[in-house]
């Protein structure tokens, strides 16, 4: 099956909006040496690429995004700026930012790319973004320009181009900068091997026996013989409903037990072994999604830090990375920076919190209402509120002599 992939499609002018047939190609299947084709939708049938998915989707959607100007010393969150209120309600008429940011991250994480268009006001600022299913969007090289473009499958039918700067477009890894190569692509033997193995216990269950066996009879039937035995076994005995019950064999029929049980054949060992290595190539710990054998409360706390830094970080970087380059004009970016609010994720429980705070109040790190802040608490009417401490033990040395020349008589 062609994909838009690779490679990518040559054309010969640069367009904004052309009838061409580039809507026809897709991203498709992948072969696999299991015999089975490897596709996103395929690939989210499987429990554990779902959980994968959603586990990391919804967790950079619930971030909330913030727009800080830079300052010469340190930096101020701006609420007035396009992206802050883009981000901080509404993308486009239909989504929220976290349902945009998670369908995004979701399209990423199984097709190695997302897109989205950027629609500006007549002052060139962001009003809107409208995502498009990454099936539906071809990515084209302009000869002689080193520019690219993008065509879009309309449902109407035709194409629509829109260029670099009319598309948000966000890749996981890429082999040539350009397009992001998917995961199921990069490891499309693994999800085979494991799609593979769901069918085989989805067969098993559906038209294996109780007994597993085969029926043996001395003498001969003949066709209505067989056919009628074959749909009374089938009927009674074939299927996980039916499991467990007890033939009545007549006229000298025998039950001969050939084959071996899912058990027996390590059927549970496999899928196990293929739900870690899913679980690895998209970087998230089993506890995560849900698989608590083995540990204890101290060391899921542990996973779940581990979870934040190198599996949901990484996202983060690139989302922030992509946001200042398409959505910010060049003085924009020398002047203003993106960041994902990350208290959510880094929030212990309360009594490791308040000994924190207790901790960078008592050494001038956070006033009190900028820890009643941290708790959603209006602050402190008394001007106290707004003093910082400092300990007695670490005041400034302001001598400038040697400490050998310190204390005594001077």
């Amino acid at each position: 099956m062609i994909t838009f992939r690779e490679p990518i499609i040559e054309i010969s002018a640069e367009k904004r909006s052309a009838s061409t047939s580039w809507d026809m190609l897709r991203a498709g299947a992948w072969g696999s040496d299991a015999g089975v084709p490897v596709s996103a939708y395929l690939a989210e049938n499987l429990s554990v690429v779902f959980a994968c998915v959603q586990v990391i989707a919804e967790t950079i959607g619930m971030l909330p995004l913030l727009v800080y100007r830079k300052l010469d010393a340190g930096r101020m969150q701006d609420q007035t700026h396009a992206v802050a209120r883009i981000f901080g309600s509404d993308v486009n008429e239909l989504q929220t930012a976290n349902e945009f940011i998670e369908m995004l991250t979701a399209h990423c994480l199984l097709r190695g790319n997302a897109y989205a268009e950027i629609v500006r006001d007549g002052r060139g600022q962001v009003i809107a973004l409208n995502p498009f299913h990454p099936d539906h969007v071809s990515v084209v090289r302009l000869p002689r320009t080193n520019r690219y473009a993008y065509d879009v499958s309309l449902p109407e039918g035709g194409t629509r181009r829109l260029l670099p700067e009319e598309m948000l477009h966000l890749k996981d890894r890429t082999d040539d900068g350009v397009i992001g190569k998917s995961r199921l692509a990069r490891a499309r033997e693994t999800f085979g091997t494991a799609i593979a193995t769901e069918r085989f216990a989805a067969s098993t269950f559906r038209n294996g026996a109780a007994l597993s066996g085969v029926l043996t009879y001395a003498g001969a039937l003949d066709k209505a013989q067989l056919q009628r035995l074959r749909e009374q076994f089938d009927s009674s005995f074939a299927g996980a409903d039916n499991a467990g019950g007890t033939p009545i064999l007549e006229d000298g029929l025998k039950w001969q037990q050939v084959s071996v049980s899912p058990d027996d054949a390590q059927m549970l060992e496999s899928r196990r072994f293929g739900v870690e290595n899913l679980a690895r190539i998209f970087r998230v710990p089993p506890p995560v999604l849900g698989d608590l054998q083995g540990g204890n409360y101290s060391s899921i706390a542990e996973v779940g830090r581990w979870f934040y830094s190198h599996t949901i970080m990484p996202w983060l970087n690139r989302w922030e990375r992509l946001i200042e380059r398409s959505l910010f004009s060049t003085d924009g970016r020398r002047n203003y920076e993106v960041e994902f609010h990350t208290d959510l994720l880094l929030r212990g429980d309360m009594l490791t919190r308040f000994q924190a705070y207790r901790i960078a109040r008592e050494i001038g790190v956070y006033n009190a209402n900028e820890l009643r802040g941290f708790e959603k608490a209006n602050p402190r009417t008394d001007p106290e509120g707004d003093q910082y401490f400092s300990p007695r033990q670490m005041q400034p040395e302001q001598t400038d002599r040697p400490i050998g020349d310190r204390g005594g008589n001077q």
